[in-house]
């Protein structure tokens, strides 16, 4: 029975590379709710669990590779300043750190290792098996982007790219419904990657819900990924119906499923996607001019806030034991999280981690060496100081990027990147483990870099000789 849907993703996935269309980008982000799939058994693997996200990255990246002066303009795009070049540096030192720094520094410095086998206060540093692969996750991402943003070249294909999203949402809610259903024992076909699972988990009385990932934890923040994305992103979808209707409805749904996630790490996502979607939406209506798309829907979105906190004002009044239950989690897994076993074990990685940056110099211990709880501290105390300037050099570059003049619609793409990266970042900094960025982002990197306008340098004055003719007098 486990290997039906391994022959089935493996039967989508040649269909999607053969096909040469743009198939495979759907198939990718449906696939992002499927956490807990191996689509190769892990008994074939030593152990390690490849789930379906970048092995259909590493099907992009030979399509593109392998298609005409594909190598040679991934490289260019790689090598470029004004596309990835800090993003290749951050891989190349990443690679240096991961091969010399856990033989260098072996026994000499503490760290957690990504690995966990049970409680622990910290191990020696040594090399592992989790380093070569957490290094292939980093470079699988990496590689991604510069593949992707290539194919990201025409705007039909960035389009498709949108569309995709929303197919990511849709899945990631269906999963949800079906866990919150009852559903979810019947979808263990789908768990074969050798993780720990929470599965069936309450707090404070309340079903945690998980979809088809290892845990909450992971459901709620790829659920608030998504609502990010697509809220931000849908004003740059030229279909009007997914841009009125089926991303709108989308956004609520995504939001509930994080609120049933009960994770807190998607709690504070979710708080900081209120504060910027609050932020983008006051900017939409004081800095963008009259007719702009930007302005769409600012009317409605502000209509349904307050008749949104109308009826919880009028709910409060009518039957205010209703929220008992809600004030009950929030309590539990915000204003008593710091007490928490598990907010103590978090912190210790994090401060773990950020002594194994000291305790090498700087140089940093190697992709996989050691986990955080911290995102910035994941990728600096993993590839060192240089390594982490490389890769934050890299996304203040991708924030900055502008759209050529005359093109409405890949400005929008561009402002909404800017607006998806606090969320993202933030929702990082809580509750991140590795220096790997994931596929998701990836994607978001390339489009960024696909339709970012370098203005030329002005043409240097070249002089003609009918010019200096003219100032010649003859003898």
């Amino acid at each position: 029975m486990d290997l039906i849907p391994v022959i089935v993703f493996w039967g989508l996935l040649l269909v999607g590379m053969f096909s040469r269309g743009p198939f495979i980008f759907y198939l990718l982000f449906g696939s992002m709710a499927f956490g807990s799939f191996a689509v190769i058994p892990p008994e074939l693997t030593q152990g390690l669990s490849f789930t379906p996200p970048p092995i259909i990255a590493l099907a992009i990246i030979l399509i593109y590779a392998g298609g005409a002066n594909g190598l040679s303009r991934m490289l260019d795009i790689a090598l470029r300043p004004s596309q990835c070049l800090l993003l290749f540096l951050f891989w190349v030192v990443a690679i240096w750190v991961t091969l010399f720094m856990p033989r260098i520094f072996a026994g000499a410095v503490t760290i957690i290792p990504m690995k966990l086998e049970g409680s622990t206060s910290g191990d020696p540093l040594y090399p592992t098996m989790q380093n070569i692969s957490q290094l292939m996750y980093l470079t699988i991402s990496i590689v991604t982007v510069f593949a992707c943003a290539l194919a990201f070249r025409t705007a039909a294909t960035r389009q498709h790219l949108l569309a995709a999203l929303c197919v990511g949402g849709a899945v990631i809610i269906l999963t949800g419904v079906l866990d919150l259903v009852g559903l979810g024992p019947y979808l263990d076909m789908f768990r074969t990657a050798q993780y720990g699972y929470l599965t069936d988990v309450e707090i404070a009385d309340v079903k945690r819900i998980v979809g088809l990932m290892p845990e909450a934890s992971a459901y709620g923040s790829t659920a608030v990924a998504f609502l990010s994305a697509i809220y931000f992103f849908r004003r740059a979808i030229v279909s009007p119906w997914l841009r009125l209707y089926g991303a709108p409805c989308l956004i609520v749904l995504l939001s509930l499923f994080s609120l049933l996630s009960t994770s807190s790490a998607a709690y504070a996502g979710l708080g900081v996607f209120a504060c910027v979607a609050a932020a983008e939406w006051f900017w939409r209506l004081l800095m963008v001019g009259k007719g702009s798309r930007a302005r769409e829907g600012l009317a409605a979105e502000l209509w349904a806030i307050v008749l949104a906190f109308a009826a919880i004002y009028v709910l409060m009044l009518v039957y205010p034991a209703v929220f008992d239950p809600f004030l009950k989690l929030i309590d539990t897994i915000i204003f008593k999280k710091t007490a928490s076993d598990s907010f103590e074990e978090r912190s210790m990685w994090t401060a773990v981690s950020l002594q194994a940056l000291w305790d090498t110099w700087g140089l940093g211990v190697g992709v996989g060496a050691t986990r955080a709880s911290n995102g910035v501290v994941a990728v600096f105390s993993n590839s060192g100081i240089a390594g982490g300037l490389f890769y934050y050099g890299f996304m203040l570059q991708t924030f900055l990027r502008r759209a050529r003049p005359g093109a409405p619609v890949d400005a929008a793409m561009l402002n909404a990147v800017r607006f998806y990266m606090p969320p993202v970042f933030i929702t990082g900094v809580l509750a991140g483990t590795s220096a790997d960025f994931g596929i998701m982002n990836a994607c978001i990197y390339a489009m960024a870099a696909s339709v970012a306008w370098t203005a030329p340098a002005p043409a240097p004055a070249r002089p003609t000789a009918g010019r200096a003719i003219r100032h010649e007098r003859p003898a």
